[in-house]
């Protein structure tokens, strides 16, 4: 299991809630959060090491741009 951390002051939380849903299909996933980030711990289902990568790096990516599609937040 692999846990990434979404600071609030960097991610909207919709967007890390849209990216779960979006890798639900390559990945378990399971959502906390804090005061100050989001927590997502990530179980891929493929098990190649190339695989995870590609996939946790994907993951991170979504969030991202999901994030700056929204625009500024105020």
């Amino acid at each position: 299991m692999i846990e990434l951390r979404f600071h609030r002051d960097l991610y909207s939380a919709k967007a890390v809630d849209e990216t779960a849903e979006a890798f639900a299909a390559v990945a378990a996933i399971e959502r906390s959060e804090d005061e100050s980030a989001i927590t997502l711990a990530v179980e891929p289902r493929y098990t190649k090491p190339a695989q995870v990568r590609r996939i946790i790096g994907e993951l991170q990516n979504y969030a991202l741009a999901k994030t700056i599609d929204e625009g500024p937040r105020r």
